[in-house]
């Protein structure tokens, strides 16, 4: 694979990741990493303090999605809105993802709010993980994309990636990533923040 910069543009809505959030070209799944856990079905919003966006509150909408040729069976829609009306959100395919007993989320882009039809076919879809602990919250622990880069820098891991000054890509297929998760599972440097959801009324 050549270099990030010669790669098509990553497309992930500025709604949602932040700039420390690791990027995967790869799912973090196979088909037998998958759960379906119903708990996660609803409308949340964000508790105010958990982002970084000055106070706004975040919307998610999570729904099972009917299996078809494009999705697994176990594959959940998640939408994205700052506002009651839908707007300036965006539409994610959201899997459940089990690994050595501790239950992560794996998010990917289907729908943007980019309307140019050209600048759409030149952007590239990644997957992003997340750690999920399910409750009367959702809480949603990123990983950490400088503790990742550090790693790197330090010479301290060797999983297969790309990188630009801007940013680093992991090209490890499922199986290596989910070694890599499991290693550094109980690691809190791992994780960047916490975003807690509460169920809108």
């Amino acid at each position: 694979m050549k270099k990030l910069k010669s790669l098509l543009l990553i497309f992930i809505p500025l709604v949602f990741i932040s700039s420390c959030t690791v990027l995967s070209f790869y799912p973090l799944y196979t088909e037998k990493e998958l759960v379906r856990d119903d708990r996660i079905i609803g409308d949340w919003q964000s508790l105010a303090g958990s982002n970084d966006d000055a106070g706004d509150t975040i919307y998610w909408r999570i729904e099972f999605k009917q299996n078809d040729k494009k999705t697994n069976k176990y594959t959940y829609t998640l939408s994205l809105h700052y506002n009651d009306m839908m707007e300036d959100g965006a539409v994610f395919q959201l899997h459940i993802v089990k690994l050595d007993g501790k239950t992560y989320l794996d998010f990917y882009p289907e729908e943007g709010r980019i309307e140019n039809e050209f600048f759409m076919q030149h952007l590239m879809p990644v997957h992003t993980f997340a750690k999920l602990e399910i409750g009367e919250e959702l809480n949603i622990v990123w990983f950490d994309s400088d503790w990742l880069e550090n790693l790197f820098g330090e010479d301290k891991i060797r999983i297969r990636h790309e990188e630009d000054e801007d940013r680093i890509l992991l090209t490890a297929k499922p199986e290596e990533l989910q070694k890599f998760i499991i290693k550094y599972a109980n690691d809190e440097k791992v994780f960047s923040k916490h975003m807690r959801y509460i169920l809108s009324k």
